[in-house]
């Protein structure tokens, strides 16, 4: 099972991110003969509070990936009240030390969210946690996370 022990940031247990169009829009985007917009890595917060994964609207806007749908999005500060974000697929997978991908989808839906005003790019939720190992071991210092 691959997996990845890292020590924690002032900001919580972060990890690296390749984020890309999504492989249908890829292979749409090739048989147009259009440019496929490189990939991006990103940091992302591993957030099992968060119940999808969102990605910051710079990152989302580089990307050049379209509007898939709306989703309603409830928050402590939305106080019962509903925010709708727009929701988009991209490929994403979470990296381990050396680069390798532990996780790979290659179409995931993920809603756009100002996030870089706290230094991250994205929010790993448990949309995909749900399938991992994830150990915060905050009196050490430091997080496990295997898939």
């Amino acid at each position: 099972m691959p997996h990845i022990n890292l020590s924690m940031t002032q900001s919580g247990p972060l990890v690296d991110v390749w984020l890309a169009v999504s492989e249908p829009r890829q292979n749409a985007l090739m048989q147009a003969k259009q440019p496929v917009p490189s990939p991006l890595k990103i940091r992302a917060l591993l957030d099992t509070g968060a119940s999808c994964t969102a990605i910051d609207a710079m990152a989302i806007k580089k990307l050049q990936v379209p509007v898939t749908g709306t989703t309603p999005i409830w928050t402590p500060s939305t106080v019962g009240v509903a925010h709708t974000c727009n929701q988009y697929d991209v490929l994403l997978a979470l990296l381990d030390i050396n680069g390798n991908p532990m996780y790979l989808g290659t179409s995931v839906p993920v809603i756009e969210s100002a996030l870089a005003s706290q230094g991250i790019d994205g929010l790993i939720g448990r949309d995909i946690l749900g399938s991992a190992v994830f150990i915060y071991n905050g009196t050490a210092g430091h997080f496990t996370l295997s898939y």
